[in-house]
């Protein structure tokens, strides 16, 4: 990550994954799985990860899980939104905020690399066309 990215990140407490983000890094994520699966496989992130402290809240019916994350002393809020859009593909977009009013400094964006190597590590990612 560069440093001018991190400077702009000075007064922005939250970072998030989308179709189309401003860092290649943050780009939607979509897997060769099932919804049940990919769900099950984050929810136990805590188990299998140093980053990930807790689950908040799963919702399995809207797709969405809350998590708590912590990096040091910071702490972050997490929310992993996963959308089945094929008989085996499944989306899945992270939202993270820092637990603080300032920004964050480029600290949301480890946390998602995080969440997203443990995904890949689990499931063929699928390369999407723009």
């Amino acid at each position: 990550m560069s440093v001018w990215y991190k400077i702009s990140r000075i007064f922005k407490p939250r970072e998030e994954t989308s179709e189309e983000p401003k860092h290649q890094g943050l780009k939607t994520r979509y897997y060769a799985a099932g919804f049940t699966r990919v769900f099950r496989n984050l929810e136990q992130l805590p188990e299998t990860s140093g980053k990930i402290n807790k689950v908040i809240k799963a919702d399995q019916e809207r797709g969405e899980l809350f998590l708590e994350a912590a990096e040091g002393r910071d702490r972050f809020d997490v929310i992993i939104t996963i959308v089945q859009v094929g008989p085996n593909e499944t989306a899945v977009d992270i939202v993270s905020s820092i637990q603080k009013k300032s920004g964050d400094w480029g600290k949301n964006y480890p946390v998602i690399q995080h969440v997203l190597q443990k995904l890949d590590q689990s499931f063929p990612s699928i390369k999407k066309a723009k």
